[in-house]
């Protein structure tokens, strides 16, 4: 790999450990920050939202998401483009007895 794909996989892999560790620590405010203010995500409804939608939905599932990992990353026209996977974990207990748990795997593609 050449020197400027090293240097940009070296700080994409900075942020990803910082936003990692506020995951782990549940400081949602921390997790948060990696985002620009100007963030457009379009979702898998074809729906664009904006950080504070974005931040909105997090909070309700922030204590469910347990990691995520970079599967795969390239360039185009300089602009960076990765592949992540991302674990959650739901667990709902109904009466006292009985309890439901679901993991959930899914991948995104971030541009």
């Amino acid at each position: 790999m050449n020197m400027k794909i090293n240097s940009t996989l070296n700080e994409i892999d900075k942020l990803h450990l910082t936003a990692n560790l506020a995951l782990r620590n549940k400081d949602f405010a921390a997790y948060m920050s990696h985002f620009n203010a100007n963030l457009k995500y379009k979702q898998l409804n074809g729906n664009t939202i904006n950080k504070i939608k974005l931040a909105e939905d997090t909070k309700k599932y922030f204590d469910r998401i347990s990691n995520y990992k970079r599967l795969s990353f390239s360039f185009e026209n300089d602009l960076f483009i990765k592949k992540i996977s991302q674990k959650s974990t739901v667990a709902i207990r109904v009466f006292i007895f009985f309890s439901k748990k679901w993991t959930v795997d899914r991948e995104g593609i971030y541009k």
